[in-house]
């Protein structure tokens, strides 16, 4: 949906139950251009999908989400600020269901938070 239109993905690697991933933004998407002109901002919806679209590249599966716990959103994602981030994910998985402990940040700047699970499709 979003992957290699709205975001790329530059790497993704596996270590224990940790995925650590790099993403760049492409600050020019229509997404934007009404979120918000001349001050473009990353809506929150918009970094979820991000974490689910780098589960489903690295599992080559489907998910779909099933629950959504804590979710904070605690700095502007401005892409013309912070045109790649990290992405870090820690995974706990059991039979077709995936829990999540998902961060974004770059340096010292945390972008979002959150824990769900998800169904495998």
């Amino acid at each position: 949906m979003l992957r290699n239109d709205f975001f790329i993905i530059n790497s993704l690697d596996l270590s224990e139950n940790d995925l650590s991933s790099n993403i760049s933004l492409k600050p020019g998407h229509d997404i934007f251009k009404g979120h918000f002109p001349g001050n473009p901002v990353t809506p929150g919806v918009v970094q979820m999908q991000i974490v689910k679209e780098i589960l489903e590249a690295y599992f080559e599966k489907k998910l779909q989400l099933q629950t959504m716990g804590r979710c904070k959103f605690l700095h502007v994602l401005n892409p013309m600020d912070f045109a790649d981030i990290d992405v870090k994910i820690k995974i706990r998985e059991s039979e077709k269901v995936l829990g999540i402990n998902a961060l974004g940040a770059k340096g010292e700047t945390t972008f979002f938070k959150f824990n769900a699970t998800y169904l495998y499709q």
